[in-house]
């Protein structure tokens, strides 16, 4: 019955948001699928002398975790609970998938409210700079200030070498952050300046916290760690 509700709660609808977002949502039987034959390349109908490769199956992981040993507490946003075992982070298509018997499939992460698994939650977001909603790493959060990170990949096409032929494509793994703050939301990088350009009057204070407490700046549990100091002195202080 269990396995019933997620069906229903987390897989159906695949067909409808893919509609409405971007292309990035597809199912991820489509995500590997090889396109039969060569593809050549011909200028005006002549020859140009380049060739193409046809798709191929990618090298590299486009999945955050080395195993799917993994299980993931989902929370919907109609507060229903959900355990789920055997569970990955798609990063290229910014949800979780798990398997079931010999078949692969996705969380729809809009019916998700959070996802919490191996002591990281995720949440769904929207950036509004490029209207695509993904599940992001939630490093911080409160009510007017919030750190996320959003972990996606790139496919990095492989090279033609007339000697050695064509190149593999590759899934290259990505990190971005986002600030949330004060209703703005924008890219954020981990570094001291960026770091520091949000204490604003707990400057000396925070950077003498950050000395004591030998913290990086690059660090995402020193990082929570700041953002949790900083809460502590705007709550004092009010």
């Amino acid at each position: 019955m269990k396995y019933f509700l997620i069906s229903v709660l987390l897989i159906n609808s695949l067909t409808a948001f893919c509609q409405s977002e971007d292309v990035t949502f597809m199912s991820s039987l489509n995500s590997n699928q090889a396109i039969d034959g060569s593809l050549v390349n011909f200028d005006g109908g002549n020859y140009s002398g380049r060739t193409f490769k046809s798709a191929t199956k990618i090298e590299g992981d486009k999945f955050l975790f080395d195993n799917w040993f993994s299980s993931a507490r989902v929370v919907t946003q109609n507060k229903q609970v959900i355990d789920v075992r055997n569970v990955n982070f798609d990063m290229e298509r910014g949800t979780f998938s798990f398997k079931e018997g010999e078949y692969l499939l996705d969380v729809n992460q809009f019916v998700v409210s959070s996802v919490s698994i191996n002591d990281l939650i995720f949440k769904r977001t929207l950036n509004p700079q490029d209207n695509i909603s993904r599940l992001m790493e939630v490093i911080y959060e409160s009510d007017d200030l919030s750190l996320l990170k959003d972990h996606n990949v790139r496919i990095r096409e492989g090279k033609f070498d007339i000697q050695v032929g064509q190149e593999p494509d590759e899934y290259v793994s990505n990190t971005n952050y986002y600030l949330i703050s004060e209703g703005e939301f924008k890219k954020f990088k981990p570094k001291k300046s960026s770091v520091l350009s949000i204490f604003n009057d707990y400057e000396d204070v925070m950077v003498q916290y950050i000395k004591e407490n030998k913290l990086s700046y690059k660090e995402d549990h020193d990082l929570k760690k700041m953002f949790l100091k900083l809460s502590t002195l705007r709550s004092s202080s009010n």
